[in-house]
């Protein structure tokens, strides 16, 4: 960012101040020599890990572009995220962005500070729930919210990357297995016997949503965006919305369970199942077609979407199948990890970089893949016996994988060492 556009948003940060201690000024005056009229922070971004510190300064100028002496007033946009104190030293609390603001009186500059974690790969975060198999995690952009759903009506909620969780009251027994955000406040989660909830105050609140007329065991919930998602489930069950889940439209196609949905924007998405299913449709899911010729006759337990061409899916057998452009449309070929693998999560970031989660070898698995799914390496999550069911980031280095007996996993360098 440069300093003008730097300037520009801090200043608003002090509106008010500027409103109420400054008059307009006659454009004849004449500058008070030696008076601050512009502030620069060094430097204009920074990195820091939770429990250690950074440094900035700021070099006031007077009105004629000379450096002049001032004591400057340093604070956090979000002291959740970092602390300053009075030499502008930065302690970093929590994950997150916030910006550093230096002032003197009204005159304002700023620099945006990103805190990760210190830990490379993958590390553990508690979530409180020991006994309780989590099936789903979702998080905003922002890498700070997030929640996390699972068996016996269970919804975990963080407001501070995934450092600490606490238990939101879903009012059901029933087994989440999946849940989306549209937004900081307007959430989904679906699960057992047509059971869909929805949040409209970031998860405080859910309420069960009766207009699908839906008794299938739901496994996976999508959205595009505020209007357009989608549900499916057992039996071939696939639920459809356009008007932000004002109404549902019910399709059954055969009876194969569907896994998983997943869309690039509000036309093109793919949903995976039960013997290899897969089916795609271009128009929003009012027809879906069926993919011809079989890709793999395992089950495949979830499929994630990163652009109209690029999708990848995974399975039971180690199967990850993935599209490759054909002459004439996409075609999805056969991959294979091995096959004492059973994969439950996907998700890619891009093209090339992704991640699978599951079980394999005695324990919880992860795989990256930084070739788009032609080729998969396992990384080293904490030793732990228990299935990983789903995988979530929000940029390449941040994400989280969800498993049984509670497990979170983290990581802040994309799973590498």
């Amino acid at each position: 960012m440069d300093i003008r556009s730097k300037r520009t948003w801090a200043a608003l940060l002090l509106a008010a101040v500027a409103a109420a201690g400054c008059d307009s000024t006659d454009e004849t005056t004449k500058p008070t020599p030696g008076a601050v009229d512009s502030l620069v922070v060094v430097p204009d971004s920074g990195a820091v890990s939770i429990g250690a510190v950074i440094q900035f300064t700021a070099v006031a100028y007077d009105s004629a572009g000379q450096v002049t002496s001032a004591t400057i007033d340093w604070d956090s946009s979000d002291e959740s995220v970092f602390t300053i104190d009075a030499q502008g030293r930065v302690f970093g609390e929590s994950e997150g962005v916030a910006w550093v603001i230096a002032s003197v009186g009204t005159v304002v500059d700023s620099a945006v500070v990103r805190v990760t974690a210190a830990t490379r790969g993958w590390f553990t975060q508690p979530s409180g729930t020991t006994g309780t198999h989590l099936n789903g995690v979702y998080f905003l952009a922002n890498g700070r919210d997030g929640w996390v759903v699972g068996d016996a009506g269970r919804v975990l909620r963080t407001y501070d990357a995934g450092s600490s969780w606490a238990q939101q009251s879903a009012t059901t027994s029933a087994n989440l297995h999946a849940v989306w955000f549209t937004n900081a406040n307007e959430g989904w989660a679906v699960g057992n016997s047509g059971t869909v909830l929805r949040t409209t105050n970031g998860g405080l609140n859910w309420s069960r949503v009766l207009n699908t007329f839906a008794a299938e065991n739901l496994l996976d919930v999508h959205f595009a965006n505020r209007d357009s998602g989608w549900i499916v489930g057992e039996n071939g069950v696939i639920l459809r919305t356009t008007n932000a889940g004002t109404s549902w439209q019910r399709t059954v196609l055969g009876s194969d369970h569907l896994y998983s949905v997943s869309f690039f924007g509000s036309l093109d998405g793919w949903a995976v199942g039960r013997s290899g299913a897969i089916i795609g449709t271009h128009d929003g899911g009012a027809s879906w077609f069926s993919v011809q010729g079989t890709v793999t006759a395992s089950d495949l337990r979830a499929v994630w979407r990163v652009s109209e061409s690029r999708a990848n899916a995974v399975g039971i057998g180690g199967a990850t199948p993935r599209t490759v452009a054909g002459p004439d449309t996409t075609l999805w070929e056969a991959v294979e990890v091995g096959a004492p693998h059973v994969l439950d999560g996907v998700y890619f970031t891009s093209g090339t970089t992704g991640w699978a989660v599951g079980f394999g070898g005695g324990g919880g698995l992860i795989l990256r893949s930084d070739d788009g799914g032609a080729s998969w390496l396992s990384q080293s999550p904490p030793s732990t016996s228990s299935a990983l069911n789903d995988v979530f980031f929000v940029n390449a280095q941040s994400g989280w994988a969800v498993g049984d007996n509670g497990t979170i996993f983290h990581t802040v360098t994309g799973g590498l060492p």
